[in-house]
């Protein structure tokens, strides 16, 4: 049974939490979605969790209202698989801790580009399981 509870926020509507993280999506893809939700729901166990996203592709109509969310947000995380060229450089926009993720690799040439960035705020995986590992890991040594 879940003792926090989960908001997603999509445009144009905005909400600030008082505690708890906040993560922006950049994803069509709503198994994406449930899939970080998962991710904090476990990690989060009793604090609010804000999830902001699109709620469909990055558009003219949305991308002013993600710029504003994702400088809010703890993490932004980007499905390369799913994301248009809009939403890429949303992402590229912001100075939030960025995520990556791309199961297909199908974006060969722009995931070359991001793993050469000097910013330590900008991270490329496979998938959302081999960034959990990771999270999980750096905080057994904190």
């Amino acid at each position: 049974m879940r003792e926090n509870p989960i908001y997603t926020v999509t445009p144009p509507d905005m909400m600030l939490p008082d505690r708890g993280p906040i993560i922006t999506l950049l994803t069509t893809e709503q198994s994406f979605v449930d899939q970080v939700e998962t991710l904090y729901e476990n990690l989060f166990k009793s604090v609010p969790i804000t999830l902001y996203h699109p709620g469909g592709k990055v558009t003219d109509a949305n991308s002013a209202w993600l710029i504003s969310m994702a400088q809010f947000s703890d993490t932004l995380y980007v499905d390369l698989d799913s994301i248009n060229e809009l939403g890429l450089v949303v992402s590229l926009m912001s100075d939030t801790n960025t995520v990556f993720i791309t199961k297909t690799n199908k974006r060969k040439s722009i995931v070359k580009i991001l793993n050469t960035r000097q910013s330590n705020k900008c991270s490329v995986f496979e998938d959302l399981n081999e960034y959990a590992d990771m999270m999980l890991d750096s905080m057994q040594y904190e």
